[in-house]
């Protein structure tokens, strides 16, 4: 009687865990979704259409813009959730480079929901033991978290601006002295590297309102 208890106990648990073993059918559809996903995700990541913004003025428009940004997520969120509930983590293994890199971004992006990136932060240190993927994409999620968490940043990853357009890490760094090595362990540029091209690409965006502060150029780390 024992075993045959254990046995049902052991089969319930088999049966609950999720599987990583897809097959070539259901690959090509997954990564036709997760292509489909991130298209969509980095059209609403930069700034809304010039054609928005002229139609309903520059605060209108961000606003509607958001919008439908937040709307977006939420459905790609969605979607990810429930891949990743049936099939699990899906890595270089299951998906290859690119696609799992789709399924990373929207996890990236879901700071409406703190405790789904909590989660898929440590299903991502696993998949990493395992080669299975990036420590660039570890690292970025980690410091979304704590950002999102109201903590420092390990990697500097995450950059807000200060009054001259100069890149800055959003709530700081736990350690700025080792910052360098950090980072090169996992995979990232230069801290400065990164914060300049970060920089180029502020100012370059809102050039106009720059130029009006007498600002003509990026203030770049040196």
């Amino acid at each position: 009687m024992k075993k045959i208890i254990v046995m049902l106990i052991f089969f319930g648990l088999f049966l609950s865990c999720k599987t990583n073993v897809i097959t070539e059918f259901e690959k090509k559809e997954i990564i036709a979704e997760l292509n489909a996903i991130n298209a969509i995700d980095q059209k609403y990541a930069g700034l809304p259409p010039k054609e928005l913004t002229e139609k309903y003025g520059h605060e209108k428009g961000w606003e509607i813009f958001t919008k439908q940004r937040d709307s977006i997520g939420l459905l790609n969120q969605g979607k990810i959730k429930n891949l990743y509930k049936k099939y699990g983590y899906l890595g270089y293994k299951e998906v290859g480079e690119t696609a799992s890199n789709d399924f990373w971004i929207s996890i990236q992006h879901a700071d409406n929901d703190i405790i789904f990136q909590k989660e898929m932060l440590a299903e991502l240190k696993k998949e990493i033991s395992k080669n299975n993927a990036g420590k660039v994409e570890y690292a970025m999620l980690e410091d979304r978290v704590n950002v999102n968490t109201g903590k420092k940043q390990r990697f500097g990853t995450q950059v807000t601006y200060n009054s001259i357009g100069q890149a800055i890490p959003k709530n700081g760094l736990i350690d700025s002295v080792n910052i360098e090595l950090i980072r090169k362990e996992f995979d990232l540029p230069s801290f400065r590297e990164y914060y300049n091209e970060m920089t180029t690409s502020h100012f370059e965006m809102n050039k106009s309102n720059m130029l009006k502060k007498g600002i003509t150029e990026p203030k770049l780390y040196k």
